[in-house]
């Protein structure tokens, strides 16, 4: 997680893969998925730290983040 954005924007994982998010930025970032079926827990607001999520179920999952506009992303899982 950058100052504004996510990088990368999108990651393409297996099913039952792991995506890290890494926040050291300082500033206070969260996840926070769509509501779909087999989407994780959101990760909630933190301005440092790495947080992981496994996702087992194939599909798209979008994610953003809630305290700043235009900072969202997705995870596809084949």
């Amino acid at each position: 997680m950058g100052a504004a954005s996510f990088a990368p924007t999108s990651v393409t994982i297996a099913a039952n893969g792991t995506v890290t998010w890494n926040n050291t930025s300082g500033i206070t970032h969260n996840v926070t998925f769509t509501a779909a079926t087999g989407v994780p827990s959101n990760i909630s607001d933190h301005s440092s730290g790495t947080n992981q999520r496994t996702f087992g179920t194939a599909g798209t999952f979008a994610f953003r983040c809630t305290l700043h506009g235009g900072m969202d992303g997705s995870v596809v899982v084949q």
